[in-house]
C-alpha cells in the first residue's frame, strides 16, 4: 500500500486531479438538475462525466505509461530486483486511482443530493455507477496500451482520439447513457462480462514492460489482441441497458376521471401529476378521457416490424406518457394527446373518417391539442424547441394564446365548440 501511495504522489497526472474533479461535478450539475430525487436518473447523470473524463483519462494514462521511455529509465527498471510486472502494476494502479477520484467524488455528490429524500430504486443507481466505472477502466486500458506500444510522441493524442472515436462508434448500443428512465435498467450479466474483460485487459498489460527490446514488446502485445477483440465484440453486439419488468401492484396511481400511474421511482412527480389530474377532471364533458394513462413501460411493451422488432406497437395497451428530463411539458403533452385522440376517435375507424381531413381543419386540431397541453401544464411558455413546419407552429401558437388570454370559462366554451364542429364533420353522432 505504501508503494502504491508513493506512485500516486509521483504520478505525472496528479496535477490534473483538481481540474478533473471540477469538470466532473460541473458536468453533473450544470447540464440540468431534474435528476435530483430519482435514483436511476441520478445514476445516469453522474456516470455521464465518466466519458468526458475518459477522453482526458485515456490521454493521461498514455502519458503516464510512456514515462519510463520518456525519461529513459527502462533499463534501470528492467534491472531492478522487483519484477517489472509488479512495478507496472503499481504505476497502472496509481493512474487508475488518480482518474477514479474525480468520478467517485462526482458520484458521491450526486448520491447525497438524492439521498436527502431517498426515493425507491437505489439499486438502479448502482447499475449506472458501475457503468461509468467501466468507462474509466476502459479509457485507462486504451491509454496504457497506446503509451506502451506507440511511444511517448503521439500516444496521448492517439489514445484520447481513440476513446472518443469508440464512444461515437458504439453510441447505437448505448455505450453512453444520458438518461436513466425508470422503464430501463443496467443488466448485471452483460455489465459483469464487460467489467471482467476490461480487468483482464489491464492485467495482461502488466507483462508488457518485461520485454527488453521493442520487437519483443510487440510480440508480447499480441496477447492483448484476443481479449481486446472479444471485448469489442461484446460491446458492439450487446447492450447493457434493458427493459425492466413492470412493477405491478407497486405502481403509484392517481385516481380521477382518468387514472394516472407511474413507476415507484418517479414518485417525485406525483404532486405535479396530481395538479394535471385535477385539471383533467375539470374538462368539459365533450372531451373523452381515457380511463387509464400509464408512464411508459408500466405495461409490457410489444414490438412489431420485420426487422427484429424496432417499432413499438401503440395499440398494445393503454396510452402512455414519458417524463423527459423532469419536464411537465413532456408528460402534459403526452396526456393531452391521449385525450385528444380519444375525443376525436382517431382509433375509431367505424365512427370517424379522418382520411379526408382538410388543411384548415388539421390546423384546428393542432390548435386544440396545444391548447390542451398548455391548459394541463398550467403555462404557455413550453420548455422545448421544435423544428415543426411553420404552419403547424402557427396553429400551436394559437392554442397557447387561447390558454394565455382567455378566462377558464371562455377557454372551455371555445374548446367545446371546436370539438363539436370538428367531430360533426368527420364522425357519426355518439349514442
Amino acid at each position: 500500500m505504501s508503494a502504491l501511495w508513493l506512485h500516486v504522489r509521483n504520478s505525472p497526472i496528479r496535477w490534473a486531479l483538481p481540474v478533473l474533479v471540477v469538470l466532473d461535478v460541473a458536468v453533473v450539475f450544470l447540464r440540468n438538475r431534474y435528476w435530483i430525487g430519482v435514483w436511476p436518473e441520478t445514476g445516469a447523470a453522474a456516470q455521464v462525466p465518466a466519458y468526458l473524463l475518459g477522453v482526458v483519462g485515456a490521454g493521461a494514462a498514455a502519458w503516464a505509461a510512456s514515462a519510463p521511455v520518456r525519461h529513459r529509465l527502462e533499463e534501470q527498471l528492467g534491472a531492478a530486483r522487483v519484477h517489472p510486472a509488479r512495478v507496472e502494476a503499481h504505476r497502472l494502479a496509481a493512474t487508475l486511482v488518480v482518474l477514479l477520484i474525480p468520478y467517485l467524488i462526482g458520484q458521491a455528490v450526486a448520491f447525497t443530493a438524492t439521498a436527502r429524500t431517498f426515493p425507491p430504486g437505489v439499486h438502479l443507481w448502482l447499475g449506472y455507477f458501475v457503468l461509468g466505472l467501466f468507462g474509466i477502466l476502459l479509457s485507462v486500458a486504451i491509454g496504457w496500451a497506446c503509451g506502451r506500444l506507440l511511444g511517448p510522441v503521439f500516444s496521448a493524442f492517439t489514445a484520447a482520439l481513440g476513446f472518443l472515436f469508440l464512444t461515437v462508434l458504439l453510441d447505437r448500443v448505448e455505450f453512453v447513457v444520458v438518461s436513466g428512465r425508470p422503464a430501463v435498467a443496467v443488466d448485471p450479466l452483460p455489465m459483469a462480462l464487460r467489467l471482467g474483460l476490461v480487468v483482464a485487459l489491464l492485467l495482461v498489460m502488466l507483462w508488457l514492460p518485461g520485454a527488453a527490446v521493442p520487437r519483443q514488446r510487440r510480440w508480447r502485445a499480441t496477447a492483448l489482441l484476443p481479449v481486446a477483440l472479444f471485448l469489442l465484440v461484446v460491446m458492439g453486439t450487446t447492450s447493457v441497458v434493458t427493459d425492466r419488468q413492470p412493477p405491478g401492484d407497486r405502481a403509484l396511481c392517481l385516481d380521477g376521471t382518468t387514472r394516472l400511474c407511474i413507476w415507484p421511482e418517479s414518485e417525485k412527480y406525483l404532486p405535479r401529476l396530481q395538479e394535471i389530474n385535477e385539471r383533467i377532471d375539470e374538462l368539459p364533458a365533450t372531451f373523452t378521457r381515457p380511463p387509464l394513462i400509464n408512464e411508459f413501460g408500466l405495461h409490457p411493451v410489444r414490438y412489431i416490424g420485420p426487422d427484429g422488432g424496432k417499432y413499438i406497437d401503440a395499440d398494445a395497451g393503454p396510452p402512455t406518457f414519458n417524463i423527459l428530463e423532469g419536464s411537465p411539458w413532456s408528460y402534459a403533452g403526452s396526456i393531452g394527446t391521449a385525450i385528444v385522440s380519444e375525443t376525436f376517435g382517431y382509433q375509431d375507424f367505424q365512427s370517424c373518417d379522418w382520411t379526408n381531413l382538410t388543411g384548415p381543419d388539421s390546423a384546428r386540431l393542432s390548435t386544440v391539442d396545444k391548447w390542451l397541453e398548455a391548459y394541463l401544464v398550467g403555462g404557455v411558455s413550453p420548455d422545448y424547441h421544435t423544428n415543426a413546419p411553420e404552419e403547424m407552429q402557427q396553429a400551436w401558437a394559437k392554442g397557447r394564446a387561447v390558454a394565455a388570454d382567455r378566462s377558464r370559462d371562455d377557454q372551455f366554451r371555445w374548446a367545446e365548440g371546436e370539438v363539436r364542429e370538428l367531430r360533426g364533420r368527420y364522425c357519426q353522432p355518439r349514442n
